[in-house]
Formats: structure tokens, C-alpha cells, sequence
């Protein structure tokens, strides 16, 4: 996934979890008011990679189904992306104001890879050990987040 096309994503995320946007051509209309030049067809394409749902006739995050605990549940529906940094550092997004909530059910999951984690508002660092280390978290997390269909 190219870089703007993750911060178009997260920009979608920030504005149904702040708006009511209740069709593609609202969503892609406050998308250009933010400066965003999109299609309704990109549009289309973006609501279906972040897997939107209409509830009550609005666009909202679907809820994740596979994960069966609850921390493994937190990180489904909040991970967005995950891409390693360097060797030692694995690069989370997550919707706006839910990097924290991930960051905390992946400090509970305590997996033996990740050393330390500092989350913001929507990004989260993982430090790991290794390289090895750092392909294993972000099997994992791709895993968790990844479509149940």
C-alpha cells in the first residue's frame, strides 16, 4: 500500500468516526474539501479494502468476527497497516484515537517478540529484538487483521 493511499485511508476512518457519511459521493466530497483529489470509483475501491459497512445507514468499520479473544478482537478492528522500520521496529496505524486501546491488547497478548511499544493517537511503534522477530509481528498482526471472508 503506497503512503498516501494509507493516509486517504485513515483520513476516511477519522472523518465516518467524526461525520455521518451516509454515501460515496459524501465520503468523496469531504475528501476533496480536505484536499484529496479521489474518484467515486477510488472511493468505491477504498470503502471495500477497509471493509465499510452501512449501520443505520452510515458508513462504520465492520466488526471484526475471527478473533476470539478479546485483545486479539481490539487488534483486529483497530489495525489498519503494519509495516516494518529498519530492523528493529514494526510501524502500526490504526484509526484516530485507537492506537492506545491496540497498543494496550498487544502489551497484554505479551508476545516474546515485541520488547516495548509506544502508542499515540494513531500510530504505534513495536520495538523487537531482530529482524526474525520482526517478520514473526507482522505475520501475526497481519493475521489478526486480515478479512475474515
Amino acid at each position: 500500500m503506497t503512503a498516501d493511499r494509507r493516509k486517504r485511508h485513515l483520513k476516511i476512518l477519522e472523518l465516518i468516526s467524526t461525520r455521518a457519511v451516509r454515501t460515496q459521493e459524501e465520503l468523496a466530497d469531504a475528501l476533496a474539501a480536505d484536499g484529496w483529489q479521489v474518484t467515486q470509483s477510488s472511493v468505491s475501491r477504498d470503502i471495500a479494502s477497509l471493509r465499510l459497512v452501512k449501520v443505520d445507514g452510515v458508513y462504520r468499520r465492520a466488526p471484526a468476527s475471527r478473533a476470539r479473544d478479546p485483545d486479539e478482537l481490539r487488534i483486529a478492528e483497530g489495525v489498519l497497516t503494519a509495516e516494518p522500520a529498519g530492523d528493529a521496529l514494526v510501524v502500526v496505524h490504526t484509526p484516530p484515537g485507537e492506537a492506545n486501546r491496540v497498543g494496550i491488547a498487544l502489551d497484554r497478548l505479551a508476545w516474546p517478540e515485541i520488547v516495548g511499544t509506544i502508542a499515540g493517537d494513531d500510530t504505534i511503534f513495536l520495538a523487537v529484538s531482530n529482524q526474525a522477530a520482526q517478520r514473526q509481528v507482522l505475520r501475526r498482526l497481519r493475521a489478526i487483521a486480515a478479512p475474515s471472508g
